[in-house]
């Protein structure tokens, strides 16, 4: 768990889950630690997964998430915005090369695909239009990667159309229900200015770090699936005392924070998403 602080007043948090059992509810502890020096994270048995969009993350960030990976993943057309990244910004980075590439490749050249082959790189395709190149990228991590992972960082700057970002949300709740349903693994979307995560039903308690309430960086708890849910919140400017999320009535979107706590309780799958950029 992290948060790290550029020098342009960007801040990135990620989180790693604390999971334990309750006769009651599931209880779920998400907390940041506001790391002052960029370089230094403890992040254990996380996957990076770069997807096809241009990077736009800071150089130390980006630095710190790749060298502290346990694997590492380019889809397709990702790789070449990698290594686009890598000659732009000169990262100092303990291998530049992925340690998979995965995609039906039509938008990576021969020339760069083999490169990496020879530099050992694993390279395999995934054809199946039934799934999602970020899906399928994840489903490659499973199988290359043995050990028990704790997240999946997938890099992806929002691009301008929905069904992309809706075809990303589903893609966090299969991690958990169809990729990795005998561990505790959560995927994470990050990009330049927001993370975003899946809620299950349960107790949770996230952690704020000064600055988002400082600034009322804004926060939003989205509906997941077409179910009647029953939400109580503490900790937020605008709480929700057994209300309903759901599309068509009450979305907590634009929210912040009024404590350096929050708690969400759930009875149903939410989307938790969070602004990690402040211009003051």
């Amino acid at each position: 768990m992290w948060a790290i602080r550029n020098t342009v007043g960007l801040v990135f948090i990620l989180f790693v889950l604390r999971l334990s059992s309750s006769t009651r509810m599931a209880k779920f502890s998400w907390s940041p630690l506001d790391l002052k020096e960029q370089d230094k994270l403890d992040l254990k048995n996380y996957a990076v997964l770069i997807l096809n969009r241009p990077i736009s993350l800071p150089t130390k960030l980006m630095e710190s998430l790749w060298n502290g990976a346990s694997i590492r993943s380019t889809v397709d057309g990702g790789t070449t915005n990698w290594f686009d990244y890598v000659e732009k910004h000169e990262l100092k980075l303990k291998n530049k090369y992925p340690d998979i590439i995965s995609g039906d490749f039509d938008s990576i050249s021969p020339e760069l695909l083999k490169k990496c082959e020879e530099h050992g790189v694993y390279v395999e395709k995934t054809p199946d239009q039934d799934y999602t190149d970020f899906e399928k990228a994840i489903w490659v991590i499973k199988r290359r990667y043995t050990k028990q992972l704790d997240s999946i960082i997938a890099i992806i700057d929002n691009a301008d159309r929905l069904d992309h970002t809706f075809s990303n949300l589903n893609t966090l709740y299969r991690v958990r229900q169809s990729i990795f349903p005998e561990t505790n693994t959560t995927a994470f979307i990050l990009s330049s200015v927001s993370l975003t995560w899946i809620l299950e039903p349960g107790q949770h308690s996230i952690s704020i770090p000064s600055y988002l309430r400082d600034n009322q960086v804004w926060c939003g708890i989205l509906p997941f699936k077409p179910v009647k849910n029953h939400i109580t919140t503490t900790g937020l400017k605008w709480n929700l005392e057994n209300n309903s999320v759901e599309f068509g009535g009450l979305i907590s979107s634009s929210n912040t924070y009024d404590s350096n706590e929050v708690t969400v309780n759930t009875d149903a799958e939410i989307l938790w998403s969070m602004g990690l950029k402040t211009d003051k």
